[in-house]
């Protein structure tokens, strides 16, 4: 029989066991008055597990008949519907293992905090205990919160104060309650059994322990949530109301990308009747980035929000197949900055009020003029509806008229065959006059631009045969005329969240904008990570301009300058470097005072490609060191994708002796082991140790694209950062 256990958390297994608190023995006073509350909710929860994993098991029973039933099946009709409940069975099956796997989250962990409110009630003292977790529970019997969710606002007591403290305030359904918070506990709770408790004073400092601990427990493996150590500035931010576009500038390993992925659980559970996950979107800069990201949001109980890459969700706006591809020819930076800028973006908006005018110039109908001038009124009384809605209006109202007029006279004559084949002639005229391609490429042949631009840019966006190409930067600005031709309403998405944003030019968050229900966008980056040339966005008042000029309103802008990624031997030594090299304007990270190893500088003669037998084998000697001392993902970062090929080609033959994966940079999905990545690839992600590899004054140089380059490199450790260098050092490295 075909079961699914493999699917569900391991510890399915031991539900009962877990459950059974009889042999355990409190060490502290502390813990005593906390075990009976957590045997409490233990014991729920593994009701509602075991009650689960019985209703799977029913389930795959009922697959197995479902099975026979179908091979029995002779006739084909009967055949298709015994098929069809087969798969109704394997959606159930799917759903229920979701369902057991967020139970056995909760019966593992089912709270990480604790705070004691003590307020009044009917004019009484009153002394509340709230326990905070991912998921709220309620008793069945009392109908009294056992746990409450993280997104509740009582839980913003919870992350806003270090300790104790008088004189607050949250909101409740039955108005605002004032109290004062006498007590705050935090929980390292693992298979229900507390590992460590810690008693939140006023000053932060077993707050910072408590933190503290949980960085130093983390592994380079996908991004885990964040709910237990959520910190009063990533709350605010994550609490931040909709309806208005949202930035975070952050530096590395500040927490951007978990902060965007928790405000989206949050804006689902507060605004439920208006965002929906399925109707959400993020935007990330490649696929392993977003495989990085992926169990987050089901963690959070959250499923169904799309995630893509910029260049693939453009496509799929544009209805682009494998046909279009990326042209070949080596970019022109100048061009390229150009059209990712607002002086290009009131260009397009200039020639497509010229190509609307053309437009309706040449309809090849004697009664243009009405068409056109039903057009413009439909464009001023009704500015949602879409241009080709506006179109096929203005069109039926000009021959809707020519029968009335004709009733009117009283000259009737048979013409519903000639009138029908010219609106089908029309309507074809329409049709092929507005592609967005076509409509781009005659933008350049009008001399819109120089013609040294106009020039480059016809050769990048061209056809031969079957065969289409396409420059990057014009790919959103062909996006931009698609919307401004068909409207945003089939494309358009409750809310969106670009991540890495500083690599997008302008007119591509444009794009995104134009798509985002009542401008709810929150926007992240780092200009200091831009490595992507000609780095577009120089100042995010840039950005900010770009909200003015759509007249989007209200917005809201944080700086985060904390890193909790890295220790603070590698942030000291990363900030050494790069102090003197970004603009003064510009914040570094401050480190959370978390130790580690000193950073580890090696020198090779030769870079990897010509490393002798011997020298290659130390090289992996002590890659597998570093395995030893718990590194679960180790990153090598090369400078660029060929770097990467020489490095993979020649490590490949130690993958049975490292015994770990060696993963390449081709790869979409993030793994455990040694990742071999260029920079841009590692970008957003973070690793156990990271060892940046042939470090010389070829592949970095000190010019600002290499500064950004090695900057990312760096900041991409958890614990560990060893720099190999060559005979020719970089400048980065003499400072």
């Amino acid at each position: 029989m075909q079961t699914f256990s493999k699917e569900l958390n391991p510890i399915y297994t031991r539900v009962d066991e877990i459950n059974d608190f009889s042999k355990v023995i409190p060490q502290t006073n502390t813990e005593k008055e906390e075990y009976p509350h957590l045997e409490l909710v233990t014991d729920i929860n593994a009701f509602t597990s075991n009650k689960m994993i019985k209703r799977l098991k029913d389930l795959e029973l009922e697959l197995e008949e479902q099975v026979k039933a179908i091979q029995m099946e002779t006739d084909l009709d009967a055949r298709k519907d015994a098929v069809g409940i087969y798969n109704k069975i394997l959606k159930s099956i799917e759903e229920c293992i979701e369902r057991i796997n967020r139970e056995l989250i909760k019966l593992d962990t089912p709270y990480f905090g604790k705070i004691v409110f003590e307020t009044k009630l009917n004019g009484e003292n009153r002394i509340l205990p709230i326990y905070i977790g991912k998921f709220a529970l309620m008793d069945q019997e009392t109908f009294k919160p056992l746990i409450s969710d993280w997104r509740a606002p009582i839980a913003n007591i919870y992350y806003e104060n270090s300790g104790p403290t008088n004189n607050l305030t949250y909101e409740t359904p039955s108005g605002i309650k004032e109290g004062n918070l006498v007590q705050k506990r935090q929980f390292n709770i693992s298979e229900a059994r507390f590992k460590h408790i810690y008693d939140a004073k006023t000053g932060n400092i077993a707050a910072d322990e408590f933190l503290l601990a949980q960085l130093n427990q983390r592994l380079g493996q996908k991004l885990k949530d964040i709910v237990a150590t959520i910190q009063a500035q990533q709350n605010n931010i994550i609490r931040e109301e909709i309806d208005k576009p949202v930035i975070i500038q952050g530096v590395a390993g500040s927490g951007k990308t978990t902060i965007l992925l928790h405000r989206l659980a949050y804006l689902f559970y507060t605004y439920k009747e208006k965002i929906r996950p399925e109707k959400s979107l993020i935007i990330g800069p490649n696929k392993m980035f977003l495989d990085y990201i992926a169990d987050v949001l089901p963690s959070l109980g959250v499923d169904s929000v799309e995630t893509n890459t910029y260049m693939f969700w453009a496509k799929n706006i544009l209805g682009w197949d494998n046909s279009y591809i990326l042209h070949p020819s080596k970019e022109d930076l100048e061009i390229k900055e150009y059209k990712g800028s607002l002086e290009y973006i009131d260009i397009l908006d200039s020639y497509f009020e010229e190509f609307e005018s053309d437009l309706l110039e040449n309809i090849p109908y004697s009664r243009k003029d009405v068409v056109r001038r039903r057009y413009y009124e439909l464009k001023q009384t009704y500015p949602y509806i879409t241009m080709d809605e506006r179109l096929n209006l203005s069109l039926e109202y000009a021959f809707a008229q020519k029968q009335f007029r004709e009733r009117r006279t009283g000259y009737i004559t048979d013409t519903h065959d000639v009138d029908l084949q010219k609106k089908k002639e029309i309507s074809k005229y329409f049709e092929t006059s507005t592609l967005p391609i076509e409509i781009y490429r005659n933008m350049f042949k009008k001399g819109y631009v120089k013609k040294d631009i106009a020039k480059y840019t016809l050769e990048g966006v061209s056809r031969s045969g079957k065969q289409k190409t396409y420059r990057m930067e014009d790919l959103a600005p062909i996006v931009y005329l698609h919307l401004k031709i068909h409207g945003h309403k089939e494309h358009e998405k409750e809310y969106v969240m670009i991540d890495e944003a500083q690599d997008l030019s302008l007119v591509q968050i444009l794009t995104l904008l134009q798509i985002a229900k009542k401008q709810n966008v929150t926007i992240a980056g780092d200009l200091a990570q831009s490595v992507i040339p000609p780095f577009y966005i120089k100042d995010w008042e840039q950005v900010i301009e770009l909200f003015k000029k759509w007249e989007l309103g209200k917005y809201s802008y944080h700086q985060l300058n904390r890193c909790y990624r890295t220790t603070l031997e590698i942030i000291e030594y990363a900030n050494k470097i790069f102090r003197e090299r970004f603009p003064k304007s510009y914040k570094l990270p401050e480190a959370v005072l978390r130790h580690g190893e000193d950073i580890r500088v090696i020198e090779h003669r030769e870079g990897i490609k010509d490393l002798s037998k011997k020298e290659t084998k130390n090289l992996v000697d002590m890659m597998k060191k570093e395995f030893e001392k718990g590194s679960v993902t180790c990153a090598l970062i090369c400078k660029d994708k060929e770097h990467t090929k020489q490095t993979y080609e020649k490590l490949i033959e130690y993958e049975g002796y490292l015994e770990r994966d060696i993963v390449d940079y081709t790869i979409s999905d993030y793994k455990t082991g040694l990742l071999i990545l260029t920079v841009e690839d590692a970008k957003g992600l973070e690793f156990d140790t990271v060892i940046i590899l042939d470090v010389n004054k070829d592949t970095y140089p000190d010019t600002e694209l290499s500064t950004r380059l090695f900057y990312v490199a760096v900041t991409r450790a958890l614990h560990r950062l060893v720099i190999i260098e060559n005979k020719d050092k970089s400048p980065l490295l003499k400072t």
